[in-house]
Order: C-alpha cells, then sequence, then structure tokens
C-alpha cells in the first residue's frame, strides 16, 4: 500500500452505516444495511460482561514511522486495525504478553498437505442469495481443494453473536475460538477479557455480518463463508484506537494467521473510532507492522467515502490506510467490473489505500435483528475486507509455511485490473483491480461441459452462460436453448464460461440481476425460486 501524506480535511469512514443497518451512526455515512433502522446504539449489554474475568495491560502503540503514534505504552505492542465501513466502534482492550490465551484454544495452521474436500455449497439454503460469489472468480473450483481448514481469521469490530448458528460447523462444534476477547481503553490502561462469551453484543449485526462473509459454515443452515471450515476468532472492541491496536498485537501472538477490520474513520476521527487522542495517521504503523512481521497480513476496509460525495471518496481512512495494510474497495452489486458508487478509491496510483477491490454491495448474510438470523441488502467496503481474508484462509491453508508479504505478492499478482463501467473511478484509481480466487490459488476450472437442469415446470430452457472474469458471454440473454429429454435440459457449455443462469426463456430482466457460478456437473433447480418461476437461481441440488 502506498501511504502518502493525509489530505487535510478527512470526513466520516463511510464504512459504518452500510454494513450494519443498526450499527451506523447518524453522524457519520452509514453503510445502508436493513438493520440500520432497527437500532442505532450499540448494547450497553455488550460490555457488561468485559469487566470481570479480564487483565490490566498498559498499551504502547510504537510507530515504525518517523512520527510516532500517541498510543500508551505497554509490554505488549498493539496491533493496528482496520476500517469498516459499516461497522462502529467496540469497548476494546490491548493484550499483553502476560495475558496470552492458551494456544490450543486457537486452530493451528495446517500442516499437511491439503486433500479435496467433500464440501457441498449447494446445500446451503441461502447460497443463491448470495450473488456476490460469483464475482470473485472460481470460488466453487476453489472449494473443491481449499475450505480454510485450520487456519484462524480474526475478526476485529464492535461485538459479535458468537453463538449464530452459522458459527458451527456441520458436527455441531463451535467455529468460534477460545481465546476470541473483548478489548477496553481507559487512559492508558487498556483491559482484555478473555473468552468467547466476552464478545457479545446483539445490538449490533455489523460483526456478525463480517464473520459470516470471511467464514460461515457449511453446515446447511444457511450461508457459506468465503472459507467455510476456518476458525474465528471474534475481537470485540470499544472503537478506541489503542483497543483495537491491542486488538491488532493480540491475533498475531494468539494464533490467528490473517487479521480483518472493518471499523475506521478519517484523520479527524469522523467515523467509528473514538477519540483517545491518539494520531490517527500514525497510530497503527507498529502493530500492522507486527501482525506482519509475524507472518500475519492485515486487511481492512478502505471506507466509504463516495456516499459523502466525490471530495471524500479518496480521503484517507485509518487502519485502511496505514502503511502495510491491505486496503479493500468495493465492486457493485453483482457487478465485476463496476465500483460501487458508495466506495472510496484512490486519488492516484501515488495516493493509494484501495489496494484492491471485492464486492461490498446488496450482501446478503449472518445477521440478528427483528427476528432474523439472515438477511441482505447490506452495503459496504465493511464486507470486501472479510471476502479478501476469507481468500487468505483459503491461500494459507494451500500454502501453510508462506508469511504475510507472500500472501500479498499472491493477491496482487492474481488479481483483474480493469476499466470501471462509467468511467468513474479510473483504472488508474482501484489499485491492482478485482480479487479472484481461482487465480490467487491457482486453480482453473474444469470444463463446463453437460450441464444439465432437472425442472418439469417449463416447457423450454435455456442456458446463459459467460466468464465471469472477462465479462464475455457465450451468447445474448437468454442464451442457449437446452435440449430437452423428460424433465431434463442438457446443454454442452464450451471451455471458458464459469458463471450461468438458467431460465424460460421468458424472461427479460437483466442476467446481471440473478447469477449462479458453476463448476460443470448436473443441478436440480426445482428447490428454490428467486424473483420468478421463470429464472431458477440457488439452493442447486447436484444430481451427478
Amino acid at each position: 500500500m502506498n501511504n502518502a501524506h493525509l489530505l487535510t480535511t478527512l470526513s466520516v469512514l463511510c464504512l459504518l452505516s452500510a454494513c450494519g443497518g443498526n450499527v451506523a451512526p447518524s453522524s457519520q455515512p452509514a453503510e445502508s444495511s436493513p438493520e440500520a433502522s432497527s437500532s442505532a446504539a450499540v448494547s450497553s449489554a455488550e460490555t457488561s460482561s468485559d469487566a470481570t474475568s479480564s487483565v490490566q495491560t498498559t498499551s504502547e502503540v510504537s510507530s515504525s514511522r518517523a512520527t510516532s503514534s500517541a498510543a500508551p505504552s505497554s509490554s505488549v505492542q498493539p496491533s493496528s486495525a482496520q476500517p469498516s465501513s459499516s461497522v462502529r466502534p467496540s469497548s476494546s482492550a490491548q493484550p499483553s504478553s502476560s495475558v496470552q490465551p492458551s494456544s490450543s484454544s486457537a486452530a493451528p495452521s495446517s500442516s499437511s498437505a491439503p486433500q479435496p474436500t467433500a464440501l457441498n455449497p449447494y446445500a446451503e439454503p441461502k447460497l443463491g442469495q448470495q450473488y456476490y460469489l460469483n464475482h470473485i472468480g472460481d470460488i466453487f473450483s476453489a472449494w473443491k481443494q481449499y475450505t480454510g481448514k485450520g487456519v484462524t481469521i480474526a475478526v476485529i469490530d464492535k461485538g459479535f453473536k458468537p453463538t449464530h448458528e452459522d458459527f458451527y460447523f456441520k458436527d455441531g462444534t463451535s467455529k468460534v475460538t477460545a481465546n476470541s476477547a473483548s478489548f477496553t481503553t481507559t487512559g492508558s490502561n487498556t483491559v482484555t477479557a478473555v473468552g468467547a462469551d466476552k464478545v457479545v453484543n446483539l445490538g449490533d449485526s455489523h460483526g456478525t455480518f463480517c464473520a459470516g462473509v470471511a467464514a460461515a459454515a457449511a453446515n446447511g443452515k444457511g450461508v457459506i463463508g468465503i472459507a467455510p471450515d476456518a476458525n474465528l476468532m471474534l475481537l470485540k472492541t470499544d472503537g478506541k484506537p489503542k483497543s483495537v491496536a491491542a486488538a491488532f498485537r493480540y491475533a498475531a501472538d494468539n494464533g490467528a494467521k490473517v487479521v480483518t477490520i472493518s471499523i475506521g474513520s478519517y484523520y479527524d476521527y469522523t467515523g467509528d473510532l473514538v477519540d483517545d487522542g491518539s494520531n490517527l495517521a500514525t497510530v497503527f504503523d507498529a502493530p500492522v507492522q507486527y501482525c506482519i512481521n509475524k507472518g500475519v497480513p492485515v486487511i481492512s476496509a478502505a471506507g466509504n467515502g463516495g456516499e459523502m460525495g466525490d471530495e471524500w471518496a479518496t480521503e484517507y481512512t485509518f487502519p485502511g490506510a496505514t502503511p502495510g495494510v491491505i486496503g479493500a474497495g468495493g465492486l457493485a452489486a453483482n457487478k465485476s467490473t463496476e465500483i460501487w458508487s458508495g466506495s472510496s478509491y484512490n486519488s492516484s496510483p501515488t495516493y493509494a489505500f484501495v489496494d484492491v477491490v471485492a464486492p461490498a454491495n446488496g450482501m446478503y448474510g449472518c445477521c440478528h435483528y427483528d427476528g432474523k438470523d439472515y438477511d441482505g441488502g447490506w452495503n459496504g467496503t465493511s464486507f470486501a475486507s472479510p471476502i479478501v481474508a476469507g481468500m487468505a484462509a483459503l491461500y494459507f491453508e494451500a500454502n501453510p509455511t508462506h508469511n504475510a508479504k507472500q500472501f500479498e505478492t499472491a493477491l496482487y499478482n492474481s488479481c483483474n485490473l480493469f476499466t470501471p463501467d462509467g468511467g468513474k473511478p479510473t483504472k488508474n484509481q482501484i489499485g491492482k483491480g478485482r480479487v479472484d480466487v481461482g487465480k490467487l490459488l491457482g486453480i482453473s476450472a474444469a470444463p463446463a461441459t453437460a450441464v444439465t437442469c432437472v425442472n418439469s415446470r417449463w416447457s423450454s430452457c435455456y442456458c446463459y452462460a459467460w466468464n465471469s472474469v472477462t465479462g464475455t458471454a457465450l451468447s445474448a440473454w437468454p442464451g442457449k436453448a437446452m435440449a430437452k429429454s423428460s424433465s431434463t435440459y442438457t446443454y454442452t457449455i464450451p471451455a471458458g464460461y464459469d458463471s450461468v443462469i438458467f431460465n424460460s426463456g421468458s424472461n427479460q430482466q437483466s442476467p446481471d440481476l440473478l447469477v449462479s457460478s458453476l463448476s460443470g456437473a448436473r443441478y436440480n433447480l426445482s428447490s428454490y425460486t428467486v424473483l420468478s418461476d421463470s429464472v431458477q437461481i440457488g439452493s442447486y441440488t447436484k444430481v451427478a
């Protein structure tokens, strides 16, 4: 990341409202989320248990730059945190070396050669609403080999629901590590409370949503995360930079292989972070470098400056603009070549804090409000960051001895740089471009031959196929007519196309609205319908 000096006035890290609806404060441009209307403040209950069974540490945030950050001193250096578009700060405390929980509570990195997995993403009942999975490369082929097993993802936010049903593996065991923790800072003291029960915040779904995007389990309950077999180290903070810094260092010291954060602020504290006297331009330098030196990459939401207008879209947010952090900007809903209008972007390649882009608009995932466990319509770069973190978990499963710099190099080399639709922002303002999990892992999708749709309700069936990387379609909508035999429709798709929509030929909606990736096989589409009976997506059952 190229981090030049801050431009003078910085405003809200629009990360907030879009991610967790009820989470965004009115003063900030919130990332949009359906939950935002239900509640606005961080639940006081989320901190009630943090006071007990806690350990005090003095927090020290020394900067690696010439200008050191104004962080308190501590035997445990805080690590850096990333901004999130829709996340507000929660109480955090800085861990000290004497407070490290047993390493046995965090899943160790995989040391054995990866084996083919038996993962069945099509068994997830909400898969059809995770449209963003079609715009990150061939994740479906990647899951055949890698699922993040043995890798721990640390998620820094303002609180979570650690007992969400998608945070349990298929065998019923929790994927939330026992050394998950909360961090709260008062003056120069940061208190760390260790335990999954210390990270609870049922008043805000933002953290839960982010964690689910990264690693929701493939357990047949709802959605699937990018790394469904990874463990989750949930780190709740009070939003103070010293607490966030402590959470970074704690993650690196206690078994995390990658850190993702989706809370942050502009230089003047407009955004999610709470002013504790720290200089946001430098306070995260040392903690981030600490993580990197221990082989742990730090990924952050880059910000939702676009929601505040063009003048804010290129302003730095922290810790996203901290040197060494991989800053994630956002793609528009169901698009591979369009930037979400609310996303921040670089003013130029020289003044860059957006390093890659990933889906961030129209997201669907885990929540806990209004009696819902899942919901859609969430917007914000807060969700781009955990996508990249999930990809990192797959990468480290495949390459257990690699470090943060090796991952960063592989990630950047695998991105697809493109000219954004509409010309705004430009190709030179989106970093390395769109992430591609297949290229990152060196996986090529098998030719999609003899793709079959089983559906007795349609009198005709069409297959609209395209390449999700290049955007090239096999033919114009509604696609190629499929040969019918009884209730089975079959079409042989040439190699080079990795996404498809099966439709009856009567639906005139843009194919961008309804998409489904495939790896080439037979799928039963009769179990799930979206919008109308003439276009079907999701809950595909593999027939053969």
